[in-house]
């Protein structure tokens, strides 16, 4: 597949050296200011230098101020044959497509950071355009970093942003307030740090298994008195730790719906 990538900074470049590396595209383009060199090796720091040529995809990875204008500069014959995947927070599919003047179809793609890990959760979100053999060849290329979803209205994407886009931010302050927590308890920082590290490593590795409940996992833990009961007690005394996360996953879901109201 051929392919053209317009940023690739740490996101991007995930993205790109995953695909390559499953043999999963095979030409490589791409564009952004940062990059040393250009022309021979297939890398440009500006849109106008790519040669005009016809990509299968063109995967738009800049910061989202900025895609517009790197859409507009896209030539029809470079568009003719491809489907556009926006990594751009916040910028709607009307945005995208008006800014390519609807010669493409486009689909919005909300990854979340550990895909530089091969681990990540990307939500997936494209109109009735998109072709069924597209739809199918790029899920196939955001699970070859982890999981991938297709949302069915393009409003989800705004929960999935809440949930998973910034739900890595969540597990790591988790993971930073327990390895706090364990020095006050008489451990070292390196020690508090990897013990937490690890259990967070462990307890979502038990999660991934087939047909796992989270409430089961949690309950198998816990004995009736016990150490673990004391600590979930805390918690979930007046369930004060469930309403936290809903009052935190709500005010993402509202930003991540006023960002794209005003993109």
């Amino acid at each position: 597949m051929k392919t053209l990538f317009i940023g690739y900074g740490r996101m991007g470049a995930a993205l790109g050296d995953a695909w390559l590396a499953a043999g999963l595209i095979e030409q490589l383009s791409i564009v952004d200011p940062g990059l040393t060199g250009a022309g021979g090796d297939g890398r440009y720091t500006r849109l106008a230098d790519v040669p005009d040529e016809a990509f299968e995809l063109i995967v738009l990875a800049v910061k989202p101020a900025y895609a517009s204008e790197a859409l507009a500069g896209l030539s029809d014959r470079q568009c003719a044959q491809a489907c556009v995947i926006s990594v751009a927070a916040g910028v709607t599919q009307a945005t995208l497509s008006a800014a390519l003047g609807q010669r493409c179809p486009v689909v919005r793609a909300m990854p979340n950071t550990p895909v530089l890990a091969g681990a990540g959760c990307t939500g997936l979100y494209a109109g009735d355009e998109l072709e069924a053999s597209q739809r199918a060849r790029i899920g196939q290329l955001f699970e070859a970093v982890g999981l991938a979803s297709w949302v069915t209205t393009e409003s989800q994407l705004d929960a999935v942003t809440a949930i998973s886009g910034s739900g890595p931010a969540y597990y790591h302050l988790f993971s930073e307030a327990l390895a706090q927590a364990g020095v006050k308890l008489g451990l070292s920082a390196e020690l508090a740090g990897a013990l937490a590290a690890q259990t967070a490593f462990g307890a979502a590795t038990l999660q991934q298994q087939r047909h796992a409940d989270f409430a089961e996992l949690r309950q198998a833990v816990t004995s009736p008195n016990g150490t673990t009961a004391a600590a979930i007690e805390v918690f979930e005394n007046g369930e004060k730790l469930r309403d936290l996360v809903e009052a935190a996953t709500a005010a993402a879901y509202r930003r991540s719906v006023e960002l794209s109201q005003n993109s």
